[in-house]
């Protein structure tokens, strides 16, 4: 293999199972809630059903787009630290703090969140 060629992507295999452990969260327009945190076990994949453990409950949602090092990924290993978008997550789902002109998703609140993979 020369140095200037190309290796082929490999395949995506089958969904995996994972754990993320949520440090913060916060909000980004027009793309949803970003989780980051490190990957703990497992590989995170695009598209992947997941089960968020919050204060509130558990709540069913599925990963609609990873970032590693600010950068699009479709997937995250164990020991990468990364943000993951999520989709599902209901009204009222985050717990919230008064502030500015309404309430705030409180961040603290949710550190130590456990996001893992899908049953």
């Amino acid at each position: 293999m020369g140095i200037f060629s190309r290796r082929t992507a490999a395949s995506p295999g089958p969904a995996e199972p994972f754990e993320l452990l949520v440090d913060t969260v916060f909000v980004v327009p027009t793309r949803g809630h970003a989780f980051t945190g490190t990957v703990t076990s497992g590989r995170v994949r695009t598209g992947q059903a997941a089960v968020l453990h919050l204060p509130t409950g558990e709540h069913a949602v599925t990963v609609t787009r990873i970032d590693v090092r600010r950068r699009k990924a479709d997937v995250a290993e164990a020991g990468t630290e990364a943000a993951v978008y999520l989709d599902g997550l209901g009204r009222g789902a985050l717990p919230v703090v008064a502030g500015g002109d309404g309430s705030l998703i409180d961040a603290e609140g949710v550190r130590g969140a456990r996001l893992v993979a899908a049953p």
